[in-house]
């Protein structure tokens, strides 16, 4: 009997910590209605762009880092679920030194078929990106390095 009790208090405790999560659907709303609220501008390209780290936010968006001061919210075109689990990513590019939207994609070395178009570019500053984090209540965090090289 204590231990049919203490499996139900197991099982209450996981399903109420479980019930606090946020929707990814959800959550790319928040993002989305964010970026409108506060009016963040899209740039077609980032010239000079070296790839120095990155963070996975949802299925559709993402930081990318050239330099501390240097952050993109990148937002991909569809469903990409693989970026949010990867420990390397990288970065194919139409060319070495820019990171354009609607023609450069992001992709993990576990699943390199499933190329992540990059559709929209947001500079954001260090304190936009703390903001973006707490939109769904997530805890900043320091950029994954770029260990690979990012283009192919």
């Amino acid at each position: 009997m204590k231990t049919i009790m203490t499996v139900l208090s197991l099982l209450a405790v996981l399903s109420g910590c479980s019930s606090n999560s946020i929707s990814l659907q959800t959550q790319n709303e928040n993002i989305r209605s964010y970026i409108a609220s506060n009016n963040l501008q899209h740039v077609s390209r980032v010239n000079s762009f070296r790839f120095q780290g990155w963070n996975a936010l949802t299925d559709e968006f993402m930081f990318l880092s050239s330099s501390p001061k240097r952050n993109y919210l990148i937002e991909l075109k569809g469903f990409c679920d693989d970026i949010r689990w990867a420990h390397v990513l990288r970065i194919h590019r139409q060319t070495d030194a820019t990171l354009h939207a609607k023609f450069d994609s992001v992709f993990s070395l576990r699943n390199p078929q499933m190329n992540c178009r990059i559709d929209k570019i947001y500079p954001v500053t260090k304190e936009q990106r703390k903001a973006i984090y707490q939109l769904n209540e997530q805890k900043p965090e320091e950029p994954k390095s770029a260990e690979q090289p990012e283009t192919e």
